[in-house]
């Protein structure tokens, strides 16, 4: 397993220099730029064919890899010229990661519109995700589909990916405190392990069992990619470096 950096809260204000140098220093492996979302890093879809190859060369130079570039791209509207919108972008994401080096992007279902089919979503967030891996496969990169919102819920991402039945998707599991209230979290790990591509893990002492997740991971062969998303903090680099030291001690005893 291999541990990155979300720059969603802890890296938002650092520039991609910065956060090389942040994560260098903490031994952590790669970053997930979040794109979209006014950050600092400039990993966005504006960027030129120079200034994509300077952040590539970047990120080679310094042996931290670019673990993800997570969107903000959604396929829950029930609009169809909406939906087919969101999808076009997803693409141009696609080309902004294969161009960086990076080889995933992040997607959202996300929810069920009030009154919503809930299978007629499910099909729609499958088979955007087909078109989309469609796309992206060409240039090798993967589409993951985020355990996020109303897709929390293993059943609906588990539904969704195989909907939409191409080997470059998968799914990205969020690690949601709301799996504890059903009892051990097995129960949404096992059905869709073998499909996890990326993790996404929050404050690590919130009390969500990451020694059992690490300990299911290991046990299935997992090699990806683990994000760290924690809370903000004024002292980011420290906290950083904090969290990533905790994850390491839990990989090794879980």
């Amino acid at each position: 397993m291999k541990l990155s950096l979300l720059t969603y809260n802890l890296g938002r204000e650092m520039t991609l220099d910065e956060l090389i140098s942040v994560v260098q220093a903490s031994g952590i492996d790669g970053i997930e730029f979040r794109a979209e979302a006014d950050h600092k890093h400039g990993v966005e879809l504006e960027r030129t064919a120079a200034e994509r190859e300077e952040i590539k060369n970047k990120l080679e130079d310094a042996g931290i890899a670019p673990a993800s570039v997570a969107t903000g791209c959604k396929f829950d509207s029930l609009d169809d010229a909406q939906r087919q919108a969101e999808i076009d972008r997803a693409k141009e994401f696609t080309d902004l990661a294969a161009d960086i080096g990076c080889k995933r992007i992040r997607v959202f279902g996300n929810a069920f519109p009030q009154g919503a089919d809930k299978q007629e979503v499910i099909n729609n967030v499958g088979t955007a995700l087909r078109e989309i891996a469609g796309h992206s496969a060409a240039r090798g990169v993967e589409v993951n589909l985020e355990m996020h919102g109303d897709f929390y819920w293993w059943e609906y991402a588990l539904d969704a990916v195989e909907v939409a039945d191409h080997p470059g998707v998968g799914i990205v599991y969020n690690c949601d405190e709301r799996e504890t209230n059903f009892g051990p979290i097995s129960g949404f790990v096992d059905p869709v392990i073998d499909r996890i591509r990326h993790v996404h893990m929050h404050d690590l002492e919130s009390g969500y069992p990451y020694k059992a997740l690490l300990g299911m991971l290991k046990h299935a062969g997992y090699t990806g990619f683990m994000s760290l998303e924690c809370s903000p903090s004024e002292e980011a680099p420290r906290v950083i470096a904090i969290y990533a030291a905790y994850w390491r001690e839990m990989v090794e005893n879980a």
